[in-house]
């Protein structure tokens, strides 16, 4: 019996380590670059060439949607132009002439990777394709994606357009930011009603059928990119973007799905400090007040990981009176010398200001003087009614008695 329980013992040992091995072991992928990043914080979790410029194909509609969208209204109705019409690659049949609202190919682009949807788009919002791109560069720059450049807005193949995985990843993050867009992205189908075709419109992301938690993503294909997709998911409260470039295979959805799964297996958000936790308390004109946190504090870590950050508080130097509520100090959060968060320390009662004999003093000789100007001014009102008063007798009275009447 006791050599069966040693057995079984060491059977579970083994089992254990073999898991947590797979757990940890970094995911073997296809594609020629790749990220896995937290949407939250935007920290990288794992990487392959993520900063090696390539060909993004179609995720080019992420940065394309997000400038129609903030430049744009969702309603307005726009004509499809004959240029629009002539693009080639994945369309959704447009027609010269038709209408279209803003929001409608918005999905075109965004479920069915229409790149004669994108071209109107651009048209519409740009004035012009090349006015448009140069929205959608300022854009790039403003999320601090500095190694990409676009030529155009559906992702057609050019040398001179480019981004990398960390790009992509970042673009992705201001895509979920945005509640139109993360809405949009996040759709499986939508109805479509064409001048020539009327059907639906099916997300090309098979993440949104396969993989829990899916919030959507775009996908992207041409001969020079390979396969690339961007996806991005939510499981325990934790948004994950991962980001697949240069594949060569249908493998780009088990790809992105161990990614994913790499994430969420070896990374959880722990949880350091709630809103209204009391940190410490601090005595004040006589008050003991309590010091509370201003807000939630998660951490990303490493499950594996024993190490925690430190905290280290800073008040402020106080004025009273003192409001409930109001920031009074910082909460910082250090991990191997850096601060890594840093959040308002709150009060969490009032405090008035206390009266001291200086006050009683003030108040009452600015209390004395104010009755003495008051006095002083009636006095000033009365004495000049009275010479008014005088002044009109004397004007009122003939200067010869009455006058004779003839």
């Amino acid at each position: 019996m006791r050599t069966q329980y040693m057995f079984f013992i060491i059977l579970t040992i083994i089992i254990l380590l073999v898991f947590s091995s797979n757990a940890m072991a970094k995911p073997n992928i296809a594609g020629e670059a790749a990220i896995l990043m937290d949407a939250e914080t935007g920290e990288i979790l794992w990487g392959k060439n993520e900063r090696d410029q390539k060909s993004p194909a179609s995720i080019t509609k992420l940065v394309t949607a997000l400038v129609a969208i903030e430049k744009g209204n969702l309603q307005d109705e726009v004509t499809v132009s004959q240029e629009a019409v002539n693009t080639r690659g994945s369309i959704v049949w447009l027609r010269a002439g038709e209408t279209q609202t803003l929001e409608n190919l918005l999905y075109a682009i965004m479920l069915n990777s229409g790149n004669d949807a994108a071209l109107v788009i651009a048209e519409h919002i740009g004035g012009t394709v090349d006015g448009f791109v140069g929205m959608m560069n300022q854009k790039a720059r403003d999320l601090g994606a500095y190694s990409t450049n676009f030529v155009n807005p559906n992702g057609l193949p050019d040398q001179d357009h480019y981004s990398t995985a960390y790009d992509i990843a970042l673009i992705m993050k201001a895509a979920l930011d945005n509640p139109v867009l993360k809405e949009i992205i996040g759709t499986k189908t939508r109805d479509w009603n064409g001048r020539d075709w009327q059907s639906q419109l099916v997300n090309l992301n098979q993440l949104l059928w396969q993989y829990e938690g899916s919030l959507g993503g775009k996908t992207g294909y041409t001969n020079e990119a390979g396969r690339c997709l961007v996806a991005a998911a939510n499981r325990d409260g934790m948004e994950l973007i991962s980001v697949v470039l240069g594949s060569n295979s249908q493998r780009i959805w088990s790809d992105s799905i161990r990614i994913l799964d790499y994430g969420y297996d070896n990374f959880h958000k722990l949880k350091l400090m709630d809103q209204g936790d009391e940190i410490l308390q601090i005595e004040i004109a006589g008050t003991s007040v309590p010091v509370l946190s201003g807000q939630v504090v998660e951490y990303l870590t490493n499950r594996n990981s024993d190490v925690f950050p430190t905290w280290q508080i800073k008040m402020q130097n106080l004025d009273l009176p003192l409001e409930k509520g109001e920031v009074i100090g910082r909460l910082e959060f250090v991990l191997d010398g850096e601060i890594i968060e840093s959040v308002g320390l709150v009060a969490g009662t009032n405090v008035k200001k206390p009266i001291t004999w200086v006050d009683i003093y003030v108040k009452t000789t600015l209390l004395f003087f104010g009755l003495v100007a008051l006095i002083l001014l009636l006095k000033a009102i009365i004495t000049h009614k009275k010479r008014r008063n005088i002044y009109i007798n004397r004007v009122s009275k003939p200067k010869y008695g009455s006058p004779r009447m003839y």
